[in-house]
């Protein structure tokens, strides 16, 4: 999963310069440990992976990550719900998500969540690490804007 131009992952803040921290959380273990990788290999700090949302509510709560990287269908709580709840304690926090979904409807439901993007499984990976990057970038732009 790798190749492609090199993205940036270092964002200014005001506090310091520093890596994005990146939450991975799919029930599929083997393509969980690959998206770590992926993003580790690309320069971004894999702050924890989880396989299911309450894991990640948890762990986004005690990590506070820039970004989730996250599954929309998984056992029990769902990605949207997931996101819902970490918004709701960090609500800067941005959201990018994966699915093998690609319907109108979740769509939609994805742009109430507030999530920065929608990918559907399969995309190339460069686009998954470009997407990632964005996505911290303007939550890095927002914690700047509001201080």
């Amino acid at each position: 999963m790798g190749g492609g131009q090199r993205v940036s992952v270092v964002a200014d803040s005001p506090r310091t310069s520093s890596r994005l921290r990146i939450l991975v959380v799919d029930d599929d273990e083997v393509l969980r440990d690959a998206l770590c990788g992926l993003l580790s290999d690309e320069g971004f700090d894999v702050v924890g992976q989880a396989g299911d949302g309450d894991t990640a509510v948890c762990m986004a709560r005690d990590r506070q990550p820039d970004v989730v990287l996250v599954d929309y269908r998984m056992p029990g709580m769902d990605g949207i719900e997931a996101i819902g709840l970490m918004k709701m304690e960090a609500p800067l926090t941005q959201a990018v998500m994966l699915t093998v979904y690609d319907d109108h409807a979740l769509n939609l439901e994805a742009e109430r969540a507030q999530v920065y993007c929608f990918l559907v499984k399969g995309c190339p990976p460069p686009l998954i690490v470009d997407m990632v990057g964005r996505a911290g970038t303007y939550k890095r732009e927002l914690e700047r804007r509001q201080r």
